[in-house]
């Protein structure tokens, strides 16, 4: 009887096999494909369910191959069960296996058959046989949780904006319109609440809080202080429905406020678990603008910053790059890019806003939003937050590459002033005072008793024009 040798399609062997995963909420797509072949042949497929048991099938089912890789898109938050299931079973086995989580919108792009819900985990499989996928952002479970909560943070904040505007309107259509009602203060919201639980009118009310025993009594100073933007409105009277309108809409925005402080109590002592994370917020927090919640916003976000090769595509990430434009062999720089990060975006044009209006103190970003605007006009006051905000991520990607804390003088005591700010020595603040000594100058030469002293007049109008040429920049001869 002659031996036969029996030869298999595929020598397991030595050849690589791949798998590709399209991760649903209950059901997990597995297509197991070859590199051997030039088109990238499949060899097997199957579905299995997103549970315990159904996760050791699928274990079981795709061990026999031992795959060279694993690919999935970050479909949610749903492939981060697949994916810390098989970072751990990958810990117990002798082979080498890469797990590759890709952008969909990177997978899309991809030459080939359409991609749809039938055949993802087919044409993800023929991609990372042919090395045609990238890895995206590392899936850190803490990192995810944390960044949830901030923006749980923003979620409440958001609603709470809403009830004050609700509760604003509802004010409005009764009639009562004070210049500005800040309801982030505990005695207007306390005020309010007493008010809707009062039948008569505003003025009735004001006059009944000067007796003793009223419960707010304790707020009867500030209320007496600011009692003059009422007054104009002392005949007006609530209806039964605004008052159960704006009462209601005071107790929710009672109740998100102690969520939103109890939130923030929660992650102050979050970070005090973790000195890396409290280090380098403290790093960040030293930048203006930047608190040390919105610090750990921003390291939630980012996650490691050696993914972001160059501090351009950093900020191109967080939304502060402008969009290029090209035409006609020009090139143009349009409006900052919205395919991006929209809470990093937020956060660090807010702390431009903080560096441009809020902070008195001079600083070389506030002097470069000046620069802007007096280049391209008080309409341009957007185009140099912007900027500054580019400014910020430059600077929070150097600290974080570097481990340094902000240094405004870093610039100066490493490379020396320039040329032009050896010439140009005087702060925003110099200036201030300079143009008013000039302007003072000016008038003192204009008054007739001063004219008939002679040379000390003119004396006077010459030291004014040596100020004007000091704020032109021109030297003084």
């Amino acid at each position: 009887m002659e031996l036969i040798e029996f030869k298999c399609n595929v020598d397991w062997r030595t050849n690589p096999f791949f798998c590709g995963l399209d991760v649903h909420k209950h059901e997990l797509a597995v297509t197991i494909c070859s590199a051997e072949y030039r088109d990238a042949k499949i060899v097997s497929r199957s579905i299995f369910p997103v549970n315990s048991e159904g996760l050791e099938r699928f274990w079981n089912y795709v061990k026999k191959y031992q795959p060279a890789g694993f690919a999935m898109e970050a479909t949610g938050i749903f492939h981060h069960v697949i994916h810390k299931f098989l970072m751990h079973k990958l810990t117990t086995v002798i082979w080498h296996a890469e797990i590759i989580v890709t952008n969909p919108s990177d997978a899309n792009s991809l030459p080939g058959r359409p991609k749809d819900d039938k055949i993802d985990s087919e044409s993800l499989a023929k991609y990372l046989a042919k090395g045609m996928l990238r890895n995206g952002k590392p899936i850190i479970e803490a990192q995810e949780d944390l960044k949830a909560i901030f923006r749980m943070i923003l979620r409440i904040e958001k609603d709470r904006t809403a009830l004050k505007n609700r509760i604003i309107k509802t004010l409005d259509r009764a009639g009562i319109r004070p210049k500005s009602v800040d309801l982030n203060k505990n005695w207007i919201c306390r005020f309010l609440y007493y008010f809707t639980q009062f039948q008569g009118t505003l003025g009735a009310f004001l006059e009944e809080i000067s007796i003793d025993g009223h419960p707010l009594e304790t707020q009867r100073n500030i209320i007496k202080k600011n009692i003059g933007r009422f007054l104009p409105f002392s005949p007006i009277r609530l209806t039964n429905v605004q008052r159960t309108l704006i009462r209601q809409d005071l107790i929710e925005l009672d109740f998100k406020t102690g969520r939103k402080d109890t939130l923030t109590i929660e992650i102050g002592q979050i970070i005090e678990q973790y000195p890396v994370l409290r280090h380098h917020a403290s790093n960040l927090a030293s930048i203006p603008g930047l608190s040390k919640i919105k610090a750990v916003w921003i390291l939630a976000e980012i996650g490691n910053i050696k993914q972001y090769p160059t501090p351009r595509k950093f900020a191109a990430y967080c939304g502060c790059c402008p969009r290029i434009v090209s035409s006609a062999g020009k090139v143009y720089s349009a409006h900052i890019m919205r395919h991006s990060n929209k809470y990093l975006r937020t956060l660090f044009y807010n702390a431009a806003i903080v560096v441009c209006n809020l902070l008195k103190q001079d600083s070389d970003l506030k002097r470069y939003a000046t620069r802007t605007i007096q280049r391209k006009g008080r309409v341009a006051f957007k185009l140099a937050v912007c900027n500054v905000a580019t400014k910020l991520t430059k600077i929070a990607y150097a600290i974080l590459r570097d481990g340094n804390p902000f240094d405004p003088e870093y610039v100066q005591s490493h490379l020396g002033p320039s040329k032009k700010e050896k010439e140009q020595v005087f702060t925003l603040v110099d200036k201030k005072i300079i143009r008013h000594a000039r302007n003072v100058l000016k008038r003192v030469s204009q008054m007739e008793k001063v004219q008939d002293l002679g040379m000390l007049g003119e004396d006077i109008t010459i030291v004014a024009a040596h100020l004007d040429s000091l704020l032109e920049g021109k030297k003084i001869k």
